[in-house]
């Protein structure tokens, strides 16, 4: 069956992220796994020579363990008031040793998992080396990543905004959000920002090209367009969050290489950071053929920085 796999460090905003997720699986009919991965501190690059016994390895799985099973507990409370005939996503836990990146690639290639969820983290330096690993799932996973805020709460979609660059494979996303959209009957509104350097001619006909393809090739008769003018990518997208309503903004993430990744985040990244909305990332073709060296170059990075900073 169908799965939601949520990532959870056990914080509040992960756990509202878990909630929203519940909800999504409920209207979905989907199950729901709930996955942490914990850290042993002499695993860890900057933790020095220090010893862990098995012993305290072991607590720190009982404890992750114990975490898992309390969280699901709670979440399972979320699905009493539900009327006796409605469906219950069957809710799992998996625990796991060792920084994500290593296993985020297994996660994916499980054909039942349809998307991961994850909330927010904190900002700060820090956080963005050690402890936010939201770039490196971007930059990795073949599957959508769903991006809950703080304080977020589910309720039914209606509107959905796509952020669209018009080429052939985005149709691919729009079949896949059909999909999202058809149990609530909710509104697909694809979203093209004509940047200033675009001209007018070339957008009408890009446009036009487009729409033949999606009126041929995806059956959904709630699809909806419009274009916002004359004005750059990164705004675009901060007008779209601010004043067009909808309940979940859609993006594609593009690669970009390592070099890139470490002098400019992209913009699916910087609205990940600092969206106000469920943001639904996709990943583009080119992500999905680059997974594996993605992987081992995640790894490879945070040992480089790591090292530089010890």
């Amino acid at each position: 069956m169908k799965t939601i796999t949520v990532l959870t460090d056990f914080s509040e905003r992960a756990e509202n992220a878990a909630r929203y997720a519940l909800h999504l699986a409920q209207q979905l009919h989907a199950n729901i796994t709930l996955y942490n991965s914990f850290l042993v501190p002499a695993a860890e690059p900057l933790a020095g020579q220090v010893y862990w016994s098995m012993e305290d390895f072991n607590l720190l799985q009982q404890d992750s363990e114990k975490q898992l099973g309390l969280l699901a507990a709670r979440l399972k409370e979320e699905l009493t008031d539900l009327p006796v005939n409605a469906f219950r996503p069957a809710i799992h836990c998996k625990s796991q040793e060792g920084p994500l990146y290593r296993y985020i690639h297994k996660i994916t290639a499980d054909r039942d998992v349809m998307l991961l969820v994850m909330g927010t983290h904190r900002k700060g330096l820090a956080s963005l080396i050690m402890g936010n690993h939201m770039r490196d799932i971007l930059g990795t996973v073949s599957l959508p990543v769903l991006i809950v805020p703080e304080n977020q709460f589910f309720k039914k979609l209606d509107k959905l905004i796509f952020a669209t660059d018009l080429t052939g494979s985005d149709l691919e996303i729009i079949h896949a959000l059909t999909e999202l959209a058809r149990p609530s009957h909710a509104d697909i509104t694809l979203a093209y920002i004509e940047t200033p350097e675009t001209t007018e001619d070339a957008t009408k006909r890009l446009v036009t090209d487009f729409l033949e393809e999606v009126s041929n090739k995806i059956n959904y008769p709630k699809i909806y367009y419009r274009t916002v003018k004359g004005i750059p990518l990164k705004t675009g997208l901060k007008w779209l969050t601010e004043n067009v309503t909808c309940d979940l903004f859609v993006m594609v993430h593009r690669h970009k290489s390592f070099l890139e990744k470490l002098l400019n985040l992209s913009n699916t990244q910087k609205m990940a950071a600092h969206t106000n909305l469920p943001l639904l990332v996709y990943p583009s073709r080119e992500n999905i053929a680059q997974n594996l060296n993605s992987v081992i170059e995640s790894g490879y990075q945070e040992n480089i920085i790591a090292s530089a900073l010890s």
